[in-house]
Formats: structure tokens, C-alpha cells, sequence
């Protein structure tokens, strides 16, 4: 895990401070500072990059025919078919996604028109175990599902883990800084009046699965690589130096 650190702080003096708070007065969390006090407005960001511990696939099925029942038919059944499977695997959730059917025209411009109906319904496969899920993808492609992504992600739980730790430790040093900013006034003393905690996560781009060739009739099993998610959290505080 890679951590990366980010400081900002503005110092005001009570005059000024003053007067931005009558002139923002329902952002004001502050009373008016008495003579010989400052306002510290200071942000400590935290970042690190975890290991992303959970992987999703979507697959779908794709039906086209003249008849509309019969596409919504085979649907239906392929559908219940992988989800018997996908029920049958521990460890792996399963749940099914958007259900489509419309009418097109294979000949839009000129000539006779052409119009068949096409349909499509997904499954959404999510797991924590890596190999079991990959395993089940193919199956369910090997049954004539299509896949349309697969990809990893830092689960929420963890996310919550890394979230915690980063709050202890920005909090620590926004307030030291604060400190360090007062000292540098020639202000012994330094009490915290608000404190507001600010949390984002970026993804890194979906791992796509790789196709692999065996020669064989049966679908090989996709493969893909868990990269890494930067969580951060910001810490922005408003200190009173006296």
C-alpha cells in the first residue's frame, strides 16, 4: 500500500476573519473573535492505494427472432437455467439485470423492410473469491451467456477499514499543523472550534478478461488481475490561536 500526503492551511488575522464572516454570515460556524485571537482554516488530505479484494462480471443473453415470444421465451429459459447454476456455487452472489425487448429493421434505407424483434436480459456476478467466480463466468459462457465486463473493485467493507485508519492519522496532523501555524504567530495556545471529514475513492479502469484459445469446443475460463484503489480522506479544520 502506497501513501500520499497533502496540506493546506490559511491563516487569518480576527479583522479579517470578522469580516468574511459577516459577509458569509450563514457559512459562519464561528463567534466574533475577541482582540488579540486568529482564525486557522487549515485541510490535511490522506492517501493511500489498496489492493482491490472484490470482482464483478456481467454477463448477458441475446436472443433475435421474427417472433417476439419466442425471444422472450428463450430468454426466460436461459436465463433460469444459469441462474440454477449460478445459485449452486457458494461464495459467489448472483442477481439478475436489465430485461429488454424491441422491434428493428435489418433494412432501414430502402428495399423491402426487414423487422425482427431482439432481446436481451443480464446477470450480475459479484464475489470475493476470485477463482470460484471466474470459474462460474465461463460455465455460464459455455451455456451461451455473453460477457460484457469483468472487472475488480475495493469492496465497501474494506474501504470503511482504510477509512478509519486515515481518519486517526489526518485528524493527528491537522491539528499539529495547526499548532505549528499558531507557534508561528507567537500563539501558545490552540483550541480546535470545527472539524469536517471529507472521504473519496477513484477506480482504477476495468480489468477485462482475456480470451485464451484451447482448441477445445468448451469455453475456456476468462482470466483477470486486481489492481488497485486510491481511497482519501480530507480533514478540514478550523483552529482559534490565542
Amino acid at each position: 500500500m502506497t501513501f500520499r500526503k497533502g496540506i493546506r492551511f490559511t491563516v487569518m488575522s480576527a479583522t479579517l476573519a470578522l469580516l468574511a464572516l459577516s459577509a458569509n454570515a450563514q457559512q459562519s460556524v464561528l463567534p466574533q473573535l475577541p482582540e488579540g485571537q486568529t482564525l486557522i482554516n487549515l485541510s490535511v488530505t490522506e492517501r493511500i492505494n489498496v489492493a482491490q479484494d472484490e470482482i464483478v462480471a456481467d454477463l448477458r443473453v441475446e436472443v433475435e427472432d421474427r417472433d417476439a415470444s419466442v425471444v422472450q421465451n428463450a430468454i426466460n429459459e436461459q436465463m433460469r437455467e444459469g441462474l440454477i447454476v449460478a445459485r449452486a456455487v457458494t461464495g459467489v452472489d448472483a442477481a439478475t439485470g436489465h430485461y429488454s425487448v424491441y422491434q428493428i429493421n435489418r433494412q432501414p434505407q430502402g428495399g423491402r423492410a426487414d423487422p425482427v424483434w431482439r432481446g436481451s436480459q443480464s446477470i450480475t456476478l459479484e464475489s470475493k473469491d476470485p477463482q470460484t467466480l471466474l470459474s462460474l463466468a465461463g460455465e455460464l459462457q459455455d451455456m451461451g451467456f455473453v460477457m460484457s465486463q469483468l472487472s475488480y473493485r475495493l469492496s465497501t467493507e474494506r474501504a470503511d477499514e482504510v477509512r478509519d485508519s486515515l481518519m486517526e492519522t489526518a485528524i493527528a496532523r491537522a491539528r499539529a499543523n495547526a499548532e505549528r501555524a499558531a507557534a508561528a504567530l507567537g500563539r501558545p495556545e490552540v483550541e480546535i472550534a470545527s472539524l469536517t471529514i471529507e472521504t473519496g475513492m477513484s477506480y482504477a479502469a476495468p480489468v477485462m478478461m482475456r480470451a485464451m484459445d484451447t482448441g477445445s469446443r468448451e469455453m475456456a475460463t476468462p482470466s483477470a488481475e486486481a489492481g488497485e484503489s486510491e481511497v482519501s480522506l480530507t480533514v478540514n479544520v478550523q483552529a482559534v490561536a490565542r
